[in-house]
């Protein structure tokens, strides 16, 4: 590895050795004629040149060489981090003293140490959702094989009960799976297309309308009490996700008898989209874990994957957004979307 190590430096001294020695060659020539001009004697010219050459051949070699390993040993260490990265060591970072530095490599040791540091955020989180998934296909697979022991193995009777298992553990994991591919569609960017103008008012009413029919057949409604007109430019299809998975989440958790409350404020730099329910909240230490994938609170009793709310982030990442989640005060929880739009008020 030294050997390595060292061969970089004695290139680069090689070549800027070469300049130098090439330079101070054409500066002896020029310095030949001049001093021939002037009248000075051949020998005294040849011993002032061969004196004052060999001082600077020597004075320059040595500093030839400190710039080599001044230029080169710091990209060797920076090398040596990628092979380690490149290893599977993702926790490798650069030398502190490589930061330090007054000079362009600081700036590439300080980005070297942010890409790597984002390398290891993305695989720890797929590894980290492999896992996940893994263990929530578990659960429903398990309760699947077991309907199918008991239809083959049960009563006649009970085929029926057994029937009903099979296909609600189906759709089951065939929402998860689909929440999945749109987890991974969002964080691709695939088949996303192109940003287009559309009334974000518009989405929002027909989000509620859907939802608000499918929470009668539960004895809740889903309402809205504002909905300011706020053209929106971004990618309609991927809101309107974001927008379903958080009211389909209140309507699951608010209490029957009560309705979802949304509403749609326009401020002079954003869109705030508002939707309340009246449910039992959330623990305030768990407010943000919520919107990680798979995370549901501990007495969290629906059917739900623990996938809608990381969505909802995704998709509201996407154009720039935030999203935050909230306890009410008289109880309840209040998810709330910031979107920033264009300041040009034609635009909005």
């Amino acid at each position: 590895m030294a050997r390595q190590a060292g061969s970089p430096v004695r290139r680069l001294f090689l070549i800027i050795s070469m300049w130098f020695c090439l330079t101070l060659v054409g500066v002896g020539m020029v310095s030949a004629v001049v001093f021939t001009h002037a009248g000075l004697g051949a020998r005294s010219l040849t011993r002032l040149m061969v004196h004052d050459l060999s001082i600077f051949f020597v004075a320059g070699g040595i500093f030839c060489y400190f710039i080599s390993s001044y230029l080169t040993k710091p990209l060797d260490r920076l090398g040596e981090a990628a092979a380690k990265i490149a290893d599977g060591r993702l926790d490798t970072r650069v030398e502190p003293s490589l930061k330090r530095r007054h000079d362009e490599i600081a700036g590439l040791a300080r980005n070297f140490d942010l890409m790597a540091e984002r390398i290891e955020a993305l695989v720890t989180g797929q590894r980290s959702l492999l896992g996940d998934v893994s263990h929530e296909l578990r659960s429903p697979l398990a309760r699947l094989m077991v309907a199918l022991t008991l239809l083959k193995q049960g009563p006649a009777e009970e085929a029926a009960e057994n029937l009903d298992r099979i296909g609600l553990e189906a759709r089951r994991l065939d929402t998860l799976i689909g929440q999945l591919l749109m987890l991974t569609r969002i964080d691709s960017g695939a088949d996303r297309g192109s940003p287009a103008r559309f009334d974000l008012a518009n989405l929002a009413q027909e989000v509620a309308s859907d939802a608000d029919f499918e929470a009668r057949a539960r004895n809740r409604r889903v309402i809205v009490t504002q909905s300011d007109t706020c053209r929106f430019d971004g990618f309609e299809e991927l809101l309107r996700s974001a927008v379903e998975n958080v009211v389909r989440n209140a309507v699951r958790h608010t209490a029957e008898g009560t309705a979802v409350e949304m509403s749609l404020r326009k401020t002079p730099s954003e869109a705030l989209l508002r939707v309340r329910d009246y449910g039992p909240g959330v623990p305030e230490e768990m407010l943000s874990a919520i919107f990680q994938t798979f995370r549901r609170v501990a007495n969290d009793r629906s059917d739900g994957a623990g996938l809608g709310l990381a969505i909802a982030q995704r998709a509201v990442q996407v154009h720039q957004g935030a999203i935050r989640a909230v306890n009410a005060p008289q109880g309840g929880l209040i998810v709330e979307i910031t979107l920033p739009y264009p300041r040009n008020p034609s635009q909005t």
